[in-house]
Order: C-alpha cells, then sequence, then structure tokens
C-alpha cells in the first residue's frame, strides 16, 4: 500500500506542479527579500507568534555535541538528547536564515488575496457587489489558508527528517562501550564470548577434519582470525568508522537535494556550506516558490517574474502614502519590489497599496480620467480587480492539490527516516555482539552477515529517500520549466 501511496504521490506532485504550464515564464522568489527589514506596517513577529509553534522548524538532536563524548557516559546515549526549534537549535541557525527559510520569512497571513474597493474606480456599484468580492476573496484565503499551512509544515517536517541526528550521538557511547569491553580489566564478558568463541570453532574444526574437509577448516580459520582482527580495529577506529559512513550518507543525500537548484532560477542564492543543509533549503525553497508564492503572485501581479514587478515613478506619485508609518516612508521607493511592497503591509496601508497596483489605465478608462503606468506588471489591473475574485478562488483550489500530494509525500519518506534513525540507534547498541558472532562458525558468519547487510541498510535510508526527493523535485520543476520554455 504504501508503495502505491509512493508512487501516487510522486505523480500527483509532477503533474500537478505543472498546472504552472498555464502561467508566464517566472523567477523563484517571490516574497524572498527579508520581513524584518522590508516590513512597511504591523508587527510581523506578533503574527508569527500568533500562528504557533507548529511551523518553526525543529531537529532532533544531543546537546553539547562537541561535549557527547564524555557527557554520555554518564546519562547514556538518550539522556542528551532533545528537540530543539528554530535558529536557536542545533544546526539549524543557517537553514533558519530568512533569506534561506523564505517559507518562514513572512507571516502566512501576509500572502492573501485582495482587491481595492468596488466603487473605487467602477463608479457607483450595488452594495451586493461589495458583499459579493468580500466573501469571494474570504474563501479563496479560506482554501488558501490549508494550502499554505500544510506546505509550510510538510517543508519542516522534511527538515526534521532529514535533521534528525540520533545516531550521531550514539557513535561516542556506542564506541566507548565496545572499548570498555576489550580493555576495562573489570570487564568479563570479552574472554567469556573469547573462550566460547574459540570453543565452537574447534568443535567446528575437528568435525570437519573428521569428514576430510581440511580447507573448510582453514576457511574458518582465516575468517576467525580476520573476525578476531576486524573486532580490534573497529574498537580502535569505532567512532571515526561510524562517523566517516554517517557523514558521507548525509553528505551525499544533501548533494542529490542540492541538484534542485540546477533546474531552478538563477537568482536562488543558497549560502550555505554544510551539504544536507543546503539540499533542504533548495529543496524548501523549490517547494514552496512553486506550490505556493508562483501560483498566487500570478494571480494578484499577473507574473512572478520579480524583475519584472518593480513599482513605477507613476505609481508611485500617485499613491496614498498617508496610510504608511513616518518610519516606513524611506523604504518606498520607485523600482522596489511590489510583492515586497503588498507583504509588508497590512490594514490601510494594503488598502493603499491594491488601490495604486489596481488602478485601470487608459485602455480601461471607465470613471476616473487620469492615466497610469503599471510598467511591466499590467496583470495587477485584474489581479486586484473585484470582479476577479473567481479568479482567487480557482488558485486557491488548484494549489491544494500538489499541497496534499506533497504532504503526504513527504509525511511517507519523513516517517520512514525518523523510524529507521531510531531502529539504526538500537542496532547500534547490538553492535558488539555482531562483531563475536564473526567467531562463531557459519551460524555466526550468516547472522553477522545479516546484521551488518541490515546496519548498512537503515545507514543509506537518509541517503536513498534525498534522492528519491530530489529526482520527484527536479522531475516536476524541470518538466514545468520545459514546457514553458
Amino acid at each position: 500500500m504504501a508503495k502505491h501511496l509512493e508512487k501516487l504521490c510522486m505523480v500527483l506532485l509532477t503533474l500537478l506542479l505543472a498546472f504552472n504550464v498555464l502561467m508566464p515564464a517566472a523567477l523563484a522568489g517571490i516574497g524572498d527579500q527579508p520581513a524584518k527589514d522590508w516590513n512597511l506596517q504591523g508587527d510581523i513577529e506578533a503574527e508569527k507568534a500568533i500562528e504557533g509553534q507548529m511551523f518553526n522548524i525543529a531537529s532532533i538532536t544531543f546537546l553539547n555535541p562537541a561535549t557527547t563524548a564524555t557527557a554520555v557516559t554518564a546519562v547514556g546515549p538518550f539522556g542528551l538528547l532533545t528537540v530543539g526549534a528554530g535558529a536557536a537549535a542545533a544546526g539549524l541557525a543557517e537553514i533558519a536564515r530568512p533569506e534561506n527559510a523564505i517559507w518562514e520569512n513572512w507571516p502566512l497571513g501576509r500572502y492573501v488575496f485582495y482587491h481595492y474597493a468596488p466603487d473605487k474606480y467602477l463608479g457607483m456599484v450595488p452594495t451586493a457587489q461589495y458583499a459579493t468580492s468580500a466573501i469571494g476573496d474570504m474563501i479563496a484565503n479560506l482554501i488558501f489558508s490549508l494550502s499554505k499551512s500544510i506546505t509550510r509544515t510538510s517543508i519542516n517536517v522534511m527538515v526534521l527528517a532529514f535533521h534528525t541526528d540520533i545516531v550521531s550521538g550514539m557513535i561516542p557511547w556506542v564506541s566507548r562501550g565496545v572499548a570498555d569491553i576489550f580493555t576495562n580489566p573489570q570487564n568479563q564478558l570479552a574472554p567469556v564470548l573469547l573462550i566460547l568463541g574459540m570453543s565452537l570453532l574447534l568443535i567446528y574444526s575437528v568435525f570437519k577434519l573428521l569428514r576430510g574437509q581440511a580447507v573448510s577448516v582453514l576457511g574458518a580459520l582465516l575468517i576467525a582470525l580476520l573476525g578476531v582482527g576486524g573486532v580490534f580495529f573497529f574498537t580502535a577506529n569505532a567512532e571515526k568508522l561510524i562517523g566517516d559512513f554517517t557523514r558521507f550518507t548525509d553528505s551525499t543525500a544533501g548533494l542529490f537535494l542540492g541538484t534542485i537548484s540546477s533546474y531552478t532560477v538563477k537568482g536562488q542564492n543558497v549560502n550555505i556550506s554544510n551539504p544536507i543543509d543546503r539540499g533542504l533549503v533548495v529543496a524548501g525553497q523549490t517547494a514552496w516558490n512553486t506550490i505556493i508564492t508562483r501560483p498566487w503572485a500570478v494571480t494578484m501581479f499577473g507574473t512572478a517574474d520579480e524583475s519584472k514587478l518593480k513599482l513605477t515613478q507613476d505609481e508611485y506619485d500617485k499613491m496614498d502614502k498617508s496610510s504608511f508609518p513616518a518610519e516606513s516612508l524611506a523604504k518606498i521607493q520607485p523600482g522596489m519590489r511590489i510583492d515586497t511592497l503588498f507583504l509588508g503591509c497590512g490594514g490601510d496601508a494594503r488598502d493603499a497599496v491594491a488601490d495604486i497596483l489596481g488602478r485601470p489605465n487608459k485602455r480601461y478608462l471607465l470613471v476616473v480620467r487620469e492615466d497610469i503606468d503599471h510598467g511591466l506588471h499590467p496583470g495587477t489591473m485584474i489581479g486586484f480587480n473585484p470582479a476577479n475574485t473567481q479568479n482567487h478562488i480557482e488558485t486557491a483550489l488548484l494549489t491544494l492539490l500538489p499541497t496534499i500530494g506533497f504532504a503526504i509525500l513527504i509525511g511517507l519518506v519523513g516517517l520512514s527516516i525518523i523510524v529507521c534513525q531510531a531502529v539504526l540507534a538500537a542496532l547500534l547498541l547490538m553492535l558488539p555482539l555482531a562483531l563475536f558472532a564473526l567467531m562463531i562458525p557459519e551460524t555466526g558468519w550468516t547472522l553477522a552477515g545479516r546484521y551488518f547487510r541490515t546496519l548498512i541498510g537503515f545507514f543509506s535510508v537518509k541517503l536513498i529517500y534525498g534522492v528519491y526527493l530530489s529526482l520527484v523535485l527536479v522531475v516536476a520543476t524541470s518538466f514545468t520549466k520545459a514546457v514553458i520554455g
């Protein structure tokens, strides 16, 4: 069932993200300018606080990883396990920066479908038009709120899954435990296991010699020697070996996730050195831009090409700036991004922005007799038109389908990774027994072989799902760009 669900989600996400083919060629990056620098009206921190902690980036890791090797001696491998959220969480400082986690940049409530007052430029209209437009945008925003919330939560679940680092905290504890078995004079387990292994090997050798199978005896002795040598080699290098393999799988998964950037826009700048963090940011930006911000921008502004979303001199001159706080007026200048202008406003200031961006030019003159230049974004006259609320509802509905597909996909991938991390931690606790099993002919070899194959398989889960998720997003975005041209 899970296999069919994954295939279904891949098809859904690929096809539904491709509904962007109905839109003009667009650049990702809508809403990427830092909210703390470009907020013009309202308290964005208060708005984010109201949204709650469910949207914060989180990770499962160990406190003070640098000192874990000594700290776990007293409290055990899970004593330092913690769940962190936001920039303060271990390893998340780079991901959580607004320029990277653009899905966390602006409060969700700033991405809304909006229109100017029906009688602003269309003359006297029936009161029913007010209600129709208001209800239309209310429905659109209710639906869009679901898409925004689910998509942001899904992206953060993806970060949580790939940033779950239970194993790294287990490495020092396991390696010290293995070393203690062989080096601590008070520990009697190693001699017992060695004597047991040698006794079983002797019985096996005698049995094979009596049957005239001297070659089998020689092979068993060689494997036993390799097993014992492997035990001592691993004892001396356990922390480095496990750590290097963990970093290799994580880095490779990050590199595959990072390949998505080749299929996204040139303006997408991710300044992160850690491969897994960089890959997560690129994947998160791709999903957020494709599912949420591009459809919203095309509907409201007529394009998602940020190079065309510039406030014209004419718009600046004719805009009512009395609603803006005095400290924000210096930020409002001709040439600034209109998506940032809209996202940075709330209340009366948002009305002023909607009025000027939706104002008809000479081709749409009805009552207003003054021309206005909308530059390269004439689509704002349609996007903010109160008669266009049906398009707002349609766009909101269209975002739900890829949102649900993405959520199911991330749910399956994320749950698998987190569960595998927990199982892997349990498997590492059994590592010394598996090493000693190599000294027991045939049965021990079989058990040890199965154990190490399973261990490698669980170590590779994050890598496999990183490749899988990157392929899904690459296929979706590259298909869209190929059709758009």
